[in-house]
């Protein structure tokens, strides 16, 4: 009886313990995406980059992105800040220089296998992004809203 009780003592010891790694596993693997990242470029262009935004009055401008970054923490949220300026073409040809402005974009993200799914409160659509060692390379559109299904590639440094 007295061995039964200390196998049966033995074999939940090592049950518990083999839960608690694999959920202190878990835990450290959901952890180590948190950090904030600097977007180092975008569509394969270094920073400042350029792109085409439209706006809301149906003018296409170019995009000046010159700085971003991405913040998660360890609860499943984000942030993203971009700074940015658009060059937009009068009906004349000439093109004015817009205000540098900067934009904070909050939302939340998941993890799923090795992607990270980033879901922004401004759009319906989430964005994915695969985290391979300090690179965080995020790639957004190409969903069943998105008009032209263009996508964009960001690529962000854990700093």
């Amino acid at each position: 009886m007295k061995n039964h009780l200390h196998r049966l003592f033995g074999v939940n010891l090592i049950t518990l313990l083999g839960l608690i790694v694999a959920w202190g596993d878990s835990q450290a693997q959901e952890a180590s995406v948190a950090g904030i990242y600097s977007l180092i470029e975008v569509d394969g262009e270094k920073l400042p980059a350029f792109s085409w935004t439209e706006k809301a009055n149906g003018e296409r401008c170019k995009q000046e992105i010159l700085e971003g970054a991405l913040l998660l923490d360890s609860e499943g949220r984000l942030a993203a800040l971009v700074t940015e300026r658009d060059f937009c073409a009068h009906e004349d040809g000439s093109e004015a220089a817009g205000k540098e402005a900067s934009t904070i974009f909050p939302g939340s993200y998941k993890i799923s296998g090795s992607q990270i799914i980033l879901q922004f409160e401004i759009g319906p659509n989430p964005d994915h992004g695969v985290l391979t060692g300090d690179l965080l390379v995020v790639t957004e559109g190409g969903g069943a809203d998105d008009r032209d299904g263009r996508t964009t590639e960001y690529v962000f440094r854990r700093n």
